[in-house]
C-alpha cells in the first residue's frame, strides 16, 4: 500500500522540518550546531532519515544502507574527533523525531481516514529503523576514534576531524596536512572525490562541491573501490592516504 499524496507533503515539507530541528537544537544548546563543522553534516543526516521516511510512504527501499552507514561512521568519528559526547545523537533524534510531528499530522491528512493510521505506523517504522542503523554505525566509529584519543587524533584547530588512526571526517585543514592521496592509480578527480569522502562529505555534498552528478560521484568512487581493492570509504581514505 503506498501513500503517494502523504509522501508529496512531507517532501515539500522538508525545509521547514530541518528548520524546526535546528530551532530545537539550539534550544537545548547542541554542539551539533553550536560548532561550526558538526552542523552541516547532521543536517545532512536529519534530511537522510526523512527522506527515508518518505521512500517508506512510496513502497520504495531505503537509501543505501551500506552507503548511510559509512557516512554515519564518518560522522560519529568527526563527533569524537570534536569531543561532542555520543549522548548527543541520540538526543539528536528525538528532537528531530518533535520537529516532524506537525508536518507528520498534517501529511496523513491527505490521505483517506482508514488508511492514517497504517500510514503513521509506517513512517514510525521507517524512522526509527534509519536513525537506529545510523546512530549504530556513528557510535561504534566513536568509539573507535576515542580510544585512540589523544595519541592517535591530531587536532588543527577549532572544529579540526581525526587525521590519524581512523579516517574520519576531517576537516579542510586536516586534509591539507596529509597531502593528497597517494595513489598514483587515481585520476585527478577520484583523488578530489576521496578528498572530500575523508572530510566526511555525503554524496549529494561532493557533488554539490564538483559541479558533478550525484551518480557520477557514486560511480567514481566504484572506480576508486576498484583501484585501492577497498570495501568501503574508510578503507579507501586509509588505503589511499597511506594508513593501512
Amino acid at each position: 500500500m503506498h501513500y503517494a499524496v502523504a509522501a508529496q507533503f512531507l517532501r515539500t515539507a522538508i525545509p521547514d522540518i530541518i528548520g524546526s530541528y535546528k530551532n530545537g537544537l539550539r534550544a537545548v544548546r547542541s554542539p551539533l550546531v553550536t560548532h561550526k563543522e558538526a552542523w552541516p553534516r547532521c543536517r545532512d543526516q536529519a534530511q537522510s532519515i526523512v527522506e527515508d521516511c518518505i521512500r517508506a510512504l512510496l513502497g520504495e527501499p531505503p537509501a543505501e544502507l551500506a552507503e548511510a552507514r559509512d557516512y554515519s561512521r564518518l560522522v560519529g568519528a568527526d563527533r569524537a574527533a570534536q569531543g561532542i559526547a555520543v549522548a548527543e545523537s541520540v538526543r539528536a533524534v528525538d528532537i528531530l523525531w518533535s520537529a516532524m510531528q506537525p508536518a507528520l499530522r498534517t501529511a496523513v491528512q491527505y490521505e483517506a481516514a482508514a488508511r492514517r493510521t497504517s500510514a503513521l505506523l509506517l513512517i514510525n517504522t521507517a524512522f526509527w529503523s534509519s536513525t537506529g542503523s545510523r546512530l549504530y554505525a556513528g557510535a561504534r566509529a566513536y568509539a573507535d576514534v576515542s580510544q585512540r584519543a589523544p595519541r592517535e587524533l591530531v587536532h588543527t584547530g577549532a572544529g579540526a576531524g581525526p587525521v590519524a588512526g581512523f579516517a574520519g571526517g576531517r576537516t579542510e585543514k586536516g586534509v591539507a596536512a596529509l597531502g593528497t592521496p597517494t595513489c598514483g592509480d587515481l585520476s585527478r578527480r577520484e583523488k578530489e572525490v576521496l578528498e572530500r569522502v575523508a572530510m566526511a562529505r555525503s554524496n549529494v555534498q561532493i557533488a554539490r562541491e564538483l559541479g558533478i552528478e550525484t551518480a557520477t560521484v557514486k560511480r567514481h568512487l566504484s572506480n576508486i573501490y576498484g583501484k585501492l581493492q577497498a570495501g568501503s570509504r574508510i578503507e579507501a581514505v586509509n588505503k589511499a592516504f597511506g594508513r593501512v
